[in-house]
């Protein structure tokens, strides 16, 4: 089996008219946040002379992607003629040929979501889903733990909602889809950059509508600006009793980092802005002394790459909840590491605002929920999910 071609695909919904961005967000005008109706999304297709294909995604804009897949010097070509299924050699021919150029960031993002198509085009290849291919690969303890047959995600209610009723709107909305635990964001003059009042007012009404058994995650996005501020608002939601604090300071504050989570027991979560391979992890663990990283399963560098940072974090005592937002095919390549990671007890589930055909209906089949809260582990071979082509058809748009 051999390589042919690798393709991206760029996908586009602004159905409301208000917002492109390449991660669906906000733009500020004023200080007054705009709609999240803009989804851009960036999916990688790489095709075998087999008729086999596999799909990765990428958190960038796709323009960038596509040129990174296409360049002289790029993805396909270093790849051309490969075979798939030697996944690991070509995932370090890809990071050590794109050296001067990548080993962090887009690159890496991009180089993460071809090597999700050939986990994917390897499944397939061997009729097995992609967690049997990969579990053995945990060195800490994969000689006496079979891989999960279900695991358990975490909603991410975003935008959480301008005011605290729709908040609670929103949070039942994915209440009612079966989730057990809830993640509520940072937004723009209601929460994390207001004042302390105000972010207590927030996690006190999302811990009221989740009751005493669910856990409750918080994602600050940065906006506390130092330590002081930090522990100030911490010890006002210490009550309510936070799984985690996501990203409470700036990312590259690592000594920051560290005073924080020697100074509260709750866990302080980072990982997702920007963070790339175990490399970065580890420097993460080692100096900010992490309870919990979060590398992103559409930005770290693959599903490879995230089980070493799960290894090099189960190593720390740490847990390792891996972060992708909306971006479906990284929800299913969580799936799979989930099922093989044992500090993984959560991994994110999108709940967005508005809703895209773009989170509900990219992937066949669609994603399903149980009754406790979790997720059946596919046992279908690959990652076990194909694209939905109407809705490609219906959303396909020139990356440039």
């Amino acid at each position: 089996m051999k390589i042919t071609s690798i393709e991206t695909i760029a996908l586009r919904d602004d159905s409301d008219g208000t917002v492109i961005s390449w991660n669906p967000s906000f733009s500020e005008s004023d200080g007054v946040p705009a709609s999240t109706g803009g989804y851009d999304i960036t999916l990688v297709r790489v095709n075998t002379d087999e008729g086999i294909s596999g799909i990765g995604q990428c958190e960038a804009p796709s323009i960038i992607i596509d040129a990174i897949v296409r360049a002289s010097l790029g993805l396909e070509v270093l790849l051309l003629g490969e075979d798939p299924r030697q996944v690991q050699r070509l995932w370090q021919k890809m990071y050590n040929s794109t050296g001067v150029f990548g080993r962090r960031g887009v690159v890496i993002g991009a180089i993460g979501a071809v090597e999700t198509a050939l986990w994917d085009i390897s499944g397939k290849a061997a009729g097995k889903p992609v967690h049997e291919l990969i579990w053995r690969s945990f060195a800490t303890t994969a000689s006496d733990i079979e891989p999960l047959k279900q695991v358990t995600p975490y909603a991410t209610v975003y935008p959480p909602g301008s005011n605290l009723d729709e908040l609670a709107e929103r949070m039942n909305i994915a209440l009612s889809r079966g989730l057990k635990a809830v993640k509520i964001e940072e937004w723009p003059g209601q929460f994390g950059n207001v004042d302390v009042e105000t972010d207590v007012a927030v996690v006190q009404k999302a811990r009221s509508i989740l009751g005493s058994k669910r856990d409750l995650m918080i994602d600050v996005q940065n906006r506390w600006r130092d330590v002081g501020q930090a522990l100030r608002t911490i010890e006002e939601i210490e009550e309510f009793k936070p799984f985690f604090i996501e990203a409470p300071l700036p990312a590259d504050n690592i000594e920051g980092y560290r005073r924080l989570a020697e100074a509260t027991s709750i866990r302080i979560a980072v990982g997702d802005w920007g963070f790339s391979t175990r490399h970065e992890f580890a420097d993460l663990l080692r100096r900010g002394r992490l309870d919990v990283v979060q590398p992103s399963a559409v930005r770290a560098g693959g599903m490879h790459e995230i089980l070493n940072v799960a290894e090099d974090a189960y190593r720390f005592g740490a847990l390792c909840i891996p972060h992708t937002w909306c971006h479906v095919v990284g929800v299913a390549a969580q799936i799979h590491l989930a099922a093989v990671a044992p500090n993984m007890p959560y991994f994110e589930f999108p709940i967005a605002f508005p809703p895209s055909p773009l989170v509900e209906n990219l992937l066949i089949p669609q994603f399903e929920i149980s009754v406790d809260g979790t997720m059946s582990v596919p046992d279908r071979p690959g990652l076990g999910f194909e694209l939905n082509e109407d809705v490609v058809s219906d959303f396909r748009v020139d990356p440039y």
